[in-house]
């Protein structure tokens, strides 16, 4: 299974901010949401950033309440890192254990195709294991 699989299940839509948005305005669109991160692009569309729940979390523990008055290019993490449709779900998995990320960014040749979560792995593979499941159930009652 590919990460392409997970995006045909799950689409491709990304809700992003701006860098110049508010900490405030992008918590409540988390919340809204109910989401655990936003991507964060740039007047081009380009991936300036990735606006996470812990980062968010780490600036309120920082600063306290002033925290919410800051932009979100000064809380954001700044460096991301993506990954490709043709990925495997092992690799993701491996990738998000190992750097401890729970959101990818999807993409292909520059271009933006989606955003996946820890969430979306583990409901695939699920998914995956119930099928495979199924798939005995019916060899060895067919026998």
């Amino acid at each position: 299974m590919f990460v392409s699989d997970i995006l045909a299940y799950k689409g491709n839509r990304v809700v992003s901010v701006a860098p110049q948005d508010s900490l405030a305005a992008a918590i409540a669109t988390l919340a809204a949401r109910r989401i655990g991160a936003l991507l964060v692009l740039d007047a081009d569309e380009a991936i300036a950033g990735i606006l996470s729940e812990r980062d968010v979390l780490h600036a309120v523990a920082r600063e306290g309440a002033q925290a919410l008055n800051r932009t979100v290019s000064e809380v954001m993490t700044g460096t991301v890192v993506t990954c490709d449709p043709d990925a495997s779900i092992e690799q993701i998995m491996e990738t998000m254990t190992e750097r401890r990320f729970r959101h990818l960014p999807v993409v292909q040749q520059g271009r933006l195709c989606g955003m996946i979560s820890i969430g979306d792995v583990v409901r695939l593979r699920l998914e995956e294991q119930r099928r495979e499941a199924d798939a005995l159930r019916e060899y060895i009652t067919a026998a």
